[in-house]
């Protein structure tokens, strides 16, 4: 490692870091577990999918079509994840028979892709868009067939599928796995599992040079091994153990772990590194640069800033699967809003009178209140941040918090945040809204807010978000547990709808202060 590390710091004080890459990123990592299918180590796959669950990592399973449907435990395991908000958790296409794609004719495959997603919708309710190669053997037969059964993603390995890997304005993309948790041995006589550095380093390596990182693990990573390819249906602890330290270690470091299908949804950011470093990068696919001294070399470069991640021109993430409550202008205090009552808001003391009184959500014309045509716009919304203190000072660290924070001066009496938008969808429905109020029950979670973090507050099933009644009524909340995503937009970006009949531009007002 001290040889790496002194060339790049001679390389660095040269200044050699001028010619970089500008890669679009999703600065995330999928998860994907192949080859599900009924009565082989059946507690093993359900122990791993268990531990995913526990961890709250998002998984993609690769279910074998004809392999599938009789085993309980195994159905069980993968209709019971499915049916939960978080994490979340993807179905994909394995094939029929775990067959080689690339020996079959156009039609054949196509039938095979065919009749493993209807098998796997007749037993799970949901129709595959990802396809996982078996044995990662493709040729352009395949594609076709993906696209004539309207699949969107494709997995196989860089090996057979090269780069470069498109990560967002696309119909069809191309995720490789790009780390393992284990492989067979040179002699193909056992499974190899590696240690959570291992599988790391690749990641990091991922991440640098793709902008994603695809980590493939099979059953027989976690199970317990007698001899050569044999294994009992056993969970093997230590391995699970290497699983939450490689999980936690991501999360550390503040990529997000998605489902492959999320890979794209996530393409918003632009990872910049220096050309140099490619020769490193190829170095350590070809075994000649140890993980340590990839996982170190490439943190080193990350705090001294040659390597950067940051959000692409006029984009921002996308939080997801947060949960979703309503509350309205004028909602008295009672047990449900912990007794805070919504008369005025975080930036406006006065906020009834000037919305124009009571946005009642039971008493509704449209999207509108039944009793009065609002002053302001009915499609608002609270985040759990304030970029003032309850003295009506600025937060000194709002700055470099808030995304558009530097971008302009900022008055005493004017929020940063205060009529700015974001998009909020539900399913197929999509709404617009604009922040007045700080909320649910938190006022200072810069890190959910403005960054990767869940939200801190621990009321209401961990709600993060609350929307106004003509929000609720518009993306159709259901009474019980909601959840959304929501990314902020700028104000050219938000279409024509009923959320710009009334726009919000009034500032802060605090008669006290």
């Amino acid at each position: 490692m001290m040889k790496i590390i002194l060339v790049l710091v001679f390389l660095v004080s040269l200044g050699v870091v001028h010619q970089a890459h500008a890669i679009p990123s999703c600065n995330c990592v999928a998860f994907r577990m192949d080859d599900l299918q009924d009565y082989w180590l059946d507690d093993v796959q359900v122990g791993t999918i268990n531990e995913f669950e526990h961890k709250n990592a998002s998984l993609t399973v690769g279910i074998i079509g004809n392999y599938f449907g009789q085993d309980d435990k195994v159905v069980g395991s993968i209709s019971n994840a499915l049916g939960h908000d978080l994490p979340k958790f993807a179905v994909a296409n394995h094939g029929w028979n775990h067959e080689h794609f690339n020996t079959f004719s156009r039609d054949e495959q196509s039938a095979l892709i065919h009749n493993a997603n209807q098998k796997i919708s007749s037993i799970l309710g949901i129709l595959p868009n990802i396809f996982i190669a078996p044995y990662n053997a493709i040729n352009n037969d395949t594609i076709i067939s993906l696209l004539d059964n309207n699949m969107v993603y494709l997995s196989t390995n860089e090996t057979q599928d090269t780069p470069p890997y498109v990560l967002s304005g696309a119909a069809f993309f191309r995720f490789p796995e790009t780390a393992e948790i284990g492989d067979l041995n040179r002699e193909n006589t056992a499974w190899v599992s590696v240690n959570h550095d291992q599988t790391y380093a690749a990641v990091l390596r991922s991440l640098v040079k793709y902008g994603f990182a695809v980590v493939l693990l099979h059953p027989q990573d976690y199970a317990n091994k007698k001899s050569g390819p044999v294994y009992d249906n056993m969970i093997n602890q230590t391995q699970i153990h290497e699983l939450d330290l490689l999980i936690d270690k991501i999360r550390n470091d503040g990529y997000t772990m998605v489902t492959m299908d999320d890979i794209s949804k996530n393409a918003i950011y632009d990872t910049k590194y220096p050309k140099w470093l490619d020769r490193n990068l190829d170095l350590y696919s070809k075994g000649n640069v140890t993980d340590a001294d990839m996982t170190n070399s490439i943190e080193y470069l990350k705090s001294k800033k040659i390597i950067s991640t940051s959000l692409a021109g006029g984009k921002y993430p996308l939080h997801q699967n947060i949960v979703t409550t309503y509350f309205w202008v004028g909602e008295p205090a009672d047990a449900d809003n912990s007794y805070n009552d919504n008369i005025s808001s975080a930036w406006d003391g006065d906020w009834t009178s000037h919305y124009g009184g009571v946005d009642d959500p039971k008493n509704r014309n449209g999207y509108l209140p039944s009793q009065f045509t609002p002053k302001e716009n009915p499609f608002y919304f609270a985040l759990p941040y304030n970029d003032f203190y309850d003295n009506g000072t600025r937060k000194a660290d709002s700055y470099g918090t808030v995304y558009w924070g530097s971008q302009q001066s900022w008055n005493d009496s004017e929020s940063m945040l205060k009529n700015k938008w974001i998009e909020i969808t539900k399913g197929n429905k999509t709404a617009y809204a604009q922040w007045e109020d700080s909320g649910p029950f938190v006022y200072d979670d810069s890190g959910y807010v403005f960054g990767n973090s869940s939200p801190e507050n621990t009321l209401n099933h961990n709600a993060g978000l609350d929307v106004s009644p003509a929000v609720k009524d518009y993306i159709n909340l259901q009474h019980g547990k909601n959840v959304v995503d929501w990314r902020f937009v700028d104000f050219g970006d938000v279409p024509d709808g009923p959320w710009k009949d009334v726009v919000t531009t009034s500032q802060v007002f605090h008669p006290q202060h």
